[in-house]
């Protein structure tokens, strides 16, 4: 990704007016990480090493730069106090931000990004948990020696796992911010094992951090938000402490509001990745079974997803918005005081059961 990025900008620059020693003078950051500490903001660079090679420090990747200030400018601008170039933000990829900041500084933050024509609208804002922003954007080892560039993949790569990154472009999460019965939601990361890891979702509410929900009620969340639901695992469990994994694969879910109650629709289809309870697959009664089973069990963590959202006032799935569509009234919370009715159709794919094991 690196090699890639240096590659366009420097046929962006030498196709232009620029050659290689003006590249070099440049400080491309692809990353930036904000903190709060003692009163201050402190912003982190991670920025790309253009040095050629043989160069002292060429075996580096990136290096990071990091200054405090009464604001955000100030902090950024204390920045070029520690650099020997021209900072160079077009590249930004990332943004991490501190829970600290998230709850209490994100709109301070969002209105410097605006009106700054330094930061790029197809940037991911993150969320930092259990960790500074300092910490994640400057976690990177030999075989991921961008941290940036790594957290990008991570989130757009994370639904061929469990389903729990949400990524959309800085300008949507505004968006989502700025518009009556709508929240933002972003990714949140932690570091463990000097490694950068998914560690949930962030819920908003307005510009505030609301609450952080963990990977499995994230899986959840993108669900009910058709955001990439590959594989979002639900189990059954049965005696002996045995249990039966399912994985829905594809699902188209419907949120609608109404005056009454707000119902909850779908289609659901899914697989059985792992059966410890001894089901018979060759027989249709089983399917009949489960799907019944699994369809509670999936309206039981739906129903999770969205108390937690009634509790922290959150419109994230945009509830709000949709009562206000469809009924053009500026209730938009008016959902968290209803009661939530399911109406889903889970199919079981039979493939693959009905063969036993010997």
């Amino acid at each position: 990704m690196k090699k890639i990025l240096i590659l366009i900008v420097l046929t962006l620059f030498l196709g232009g007016c620029y050659d290689y020693n003006e590249l070099n003078d440049l400080a491309i950051i692809s990353g930036v990480g904000i903190d709060r500490e003692d009163d201050k903001f402190e912003v982190t660079f991670e920025i790309l090493s253009t040095k050629k090679e043989g160069e002292q420090s060429g075996a580096s990747s990136t290096y990071n730069v990091s200054a405090k200030g009464k604001t955000i400018m100030e902090a950024i601008t204390n920045n070029g106090n520690y650099m020997d170039k021209v900072p160079y933000f077009d590249h930004i990829e990332v943004v991490v931000v501190s829970e600290d900041v998230a709850q209490n500084y994100l709109e301070e933050v969002a209105e410097y990004m605006i009106r700054s024509s330094k930061f790029r609208n197809e940037m991911y804002l993150t969320v930092a948990k259990d960790a500074s922003a300092k910490e994640v954007i400057t976690t990177t080892s030999k075989e991921k020696p961008v941290a940036s560039s790594f957290i990008v993949d991570l989130l757009e790569h994370s639904n061929n796992s469990s389903s729990a990154g949400f990524y959309v472009p800085f300008a949507k999460t505004l968006n989502r911010m700025m518009t009556k019965g709508q929240d933002a939601v972003t990714s949140v990361l932690n570091v463990k094992d000097k490694h950068i890891v998914l560690e949930g979702m962030a819920l908003f509410k307005d510009f505030k951090l609301a609450t952080i929900i963990d990977n499995k009620e994230a899986a959840v969340f993108n669900l009910l938000n058709n955001f990439k639901a590959n594989t979002v695992l639900f189990e059954n469990a049965c005696q002996d402490n045995n249990k039966t994994i399912l994985s829905v694969y594809e699902a188209k879910i419907s949120i609608e509001p109404n005056n009454d109650y707000t119902l909850v629709t779908g289609k659901l289809n899914a697989r059985i990745n792992e059966d410890r309870c001894g089901y018979n697959f060759k027989e249709n009664e089983t399917y009949d079974i489960l799907e019944k089973e699994f369809t509670k069990i999936i309206e039981k963590n739906m129903d999770q997803v969205l108390n937690n959202l009634k509790t922290y006032q959150s419109n994230a799935l945009s509830i709000g918005k949709s009562y206000y569509d469809k009924y053009r009234k500026e209730y938009y919370n008016l959902w968290m005081d209803q009661e939530i009715k399911y109406d889903l159709d889970l199919k079981i794919n039979k493939k693959g059961l009905i063969f036993e094991v010997k």
